[in-house]
């Protein structure tokens, strides 16, 4: 029996292993390009559980199979690019679950287009750290590739607006991440599960390294590196959470299946301001005096890039 059988066994939204499909998903934006065996496409988060189980037990075999998760397959690092089995979300899992006054739910494999338009129509709010390709990505890889876009500046990333994650482990169990108490966290470690041995490692890693952890935050106002093991234990607070380790992680701690996200309203007037510089010299002074007014975004262009964006603006 072929791989291809062995999944569509398991997997009620379908697998695929025909030319084309696996042509499309062997790129992304980047330059990289690597063919996958097969491509499923899970219905819901059992799909998820049964394809993570699956391959657990193939590698329990000696199998050389992996899955890797792929939204939209906008991103540019070549993080949804594998030669075994991808993991596709948005032809099923791209169902809107809540929008309530400012925070809403969705499948990963929700366009982002799609879901603002709905927290818009509904609320007249919007996650604020939609990247560059707002128009094209999913929710899915926003969160895989902690991304933040044009508003980072003043909104931070998207580890900053999550406040829940679906996600399924490495054994296939299903969990459901947010920030916890103290108390609650002290639960979790007593539980004799995945999750529960998860909440005790990654707490005593940090309990016991914390000066190490705290010396590598870098000292930038953006880093979408993963893996921020600072963000985890808020001891100011005594906040446990770890949606602040697997946003970021491009999928190699969990695969995420549905998030709850804060909602923001746009600001309702805006202006912008454009400076020409002759000389580089000058823009850290120009940006150390336009940042005391607290902008949304700042960009800068060199020549040749302005002179491209005026030749084909709305082309």
């Amino acid at each position: 029996m072929s791989l291809r059988d062995d999944v569509a066994r398991i997997v009620k939204g379908g697998v695929a292993d025909d030319a084309e499909t696996l042509k499309k998903c062997s790129r992304d934006a980047s330059i990289f390009e690597r063919m996958p065996r097969i491509v499923a496409f899970p219905n819901d988060a059992d799909d998820v559980s049964a394809l993570v189980k699956f391959a657990h037990d193939a590698k329990e075999r000696g199998e050389n199979i992996s899955l890797t998760a792929r939204a939209a397959g906008s991103d540019m690092s070549g993080g949804p690019l594998t030669d075994s089995i991808v993991v596709s979300f948005t032809k099923h899992m791209n169902r809107i679950l809540e929008i309530g006054y400012d925070t809403c739910a969705a499948e990963s494999g929700i366009y982002y287009r799609v879901l603002e338009k709905a927290t818009l129509k509904l609320n007249g709010r919007i996650i604020p750290p939609y990247p560059a390709s707002r128009g094209l990505c999913a929710l899915g890889g926003m969160l895989a590739n902690n991304c933040g876009g044009e508003l980072t500046l003043q909104y931070g990333k998207m580890n900053d607006w999550v406040r829940e994650l679906g996600v399924v482990l490495s054994d296939g169990s299903q969990s459901t991440f947010g920030p916890l108490s103290e108390d609650e966290l002290e639960a979790k470690k007593k539980e004799q599960t995945l999750e529960g041995e998860i909440y005790r490692r990654i707490h005593k890693l940090i309990e016991e390294n914390e000066s190490e952890i705290t010396a590598a935050k870098p000292t930038v106002s953006k880093n979408s590196a993963g893996y921020a093991l600072w963000n985890v234990w808020d001891k100011k607070n005594r906040i446990f959470d770890l949606t602040q380790l697997i946003v970021g992680s491009q999928g190699t701690l969990s695969l995420i299946t549905r998030a709850r996200m804060a909602l923001k309203k746009p600001e309702a007037h805006k202006a912008m301001l454009v400076i020409f510089l002759s000389d580089l010299i000058a823009l850290p002074e120009v940006v150390r005096r336009v940042r005391a007014f607290y902008p949304e975004s700042f960009e800068s262009y060199d020549n040749h890039t302005f002179k491209l964006a005026a030749q084909f603006a709305g082309a």
